[in-house]
């Protein structure tokens, strides 16, 4: 009976969260006048996919897709190694302001984003790197990198010292141990801390916005906002880019699913 309980809540939460992606799909199937109907339609008697056409001739939604692919890869494995080293350097060796170091890390990720634009604007144009591809990948990159070592650091913290201790004994160097060694055994938490890296890039809009001015540089999530205008709101067209913006994050997931529960289960052993 509590059994049953249990599935039959967990079910009701997970449509309660599935609920506003099912009526974004919904609308991406209207037609333009059945999205404004009062009172509205879960199933349009007018089911089309010209939405999903229309989109790519309203705006340039591919180079968006292709822009949003290369700067969430591109910070995801520059965070990754950098991380990486970062994570494994606090978690083996002892030095004075270790603990400061971590705790300046964590007190980062509760600065919101309005109080850092202002340098990184003014640092990116005048470095030349404002409106480019490099420019927004370093800003995800250093957004993403506090996380992305605090949770390595832990990771690597859970793997046994006397392991790294025999490979150092048998002839290998600091980096060797940690190549073939410590980064072998923590790749489930490498593989979780992966997805979490792309999805914060892939997903971030305010620094996008701001740092970006023109087609060839813009990710989806600025891109969707494009799609209100002044007179006219195409949301029909928007909700299929919404649909189709999920569809990455997802195959990675199905992918790399096993990796990152594997990876959350040692992260909570530990």
């Amino acid at each position: 009976m509590k059994r049953t309980a249990t599935i039959f809540l967990l079910t009701i939460l997970a449509f309660l969260v599935l609920l506003p992606f099912l009526w974004t799909v919904s609308t991406s199937l209207k037609p333009l006048p059945e999205v404004n109907r009062y009172p509205p339609e879960w199933i349009s008697p007018a089911i089309t996919f010209s939405p999903y056409v229309d989109m790519f001739f309203f705006l340039p939604f591919s180079i968006y897709t292709l822009n949003s692919l290369l700067v969430a890869s591109s910070a995801t494995v520059l965070t990754l190694i950098v991380g990486s080293l970062a994570g494994y350097a606090f978690s083996r060796f002892e030095f004075a302001g270790k603990r400061a170091f971590l705790l300046l890390f964590l007190l980062s990720q509760m600065l919101p984003g309005a109080s850092v634009i202002i340098p990184l604007f003014q640092l990116a144009r005048d470095a030349g790197l404002y409106d480019t591809h490099v420019g927004l990948i370093l800003v995800h990159t250093a957004i993403l990198l506090p996380f992305v070592i605090w949770l390595l650091y832990g990771f690597f913290s859970a793997i046994p010292r006397e392991i790294e201790d025999a490979a150092l004994i048998d002839g290998c160097s600091r980096l060797d141990a940690l190549r073939r060694v410590i980064l072998p055994l923590a790749l489930p938490g490498i593989g979780a801390t992966a997805i979490f890296a792309f999805l914060g890039s892939w997903n971030e809009f305010f620094f996008a916005l701001i740092l970006t001015a023109s087609d060839s540089t813009r990710t989806i999530p600025v891109g969707i906002g494009l799609f209100i205008g002044e007179y006219n709101d195409v949301w029909n067209q928007m909700s299929a880019a919404a649909v189709l913006f999920s569809f990455p994050p997802l195959l990675l997931f199905l992918l790399m699913r096993r990796t990152f529960i594997k990876g959350l289960v040692t992260g909570a052993i530990k």
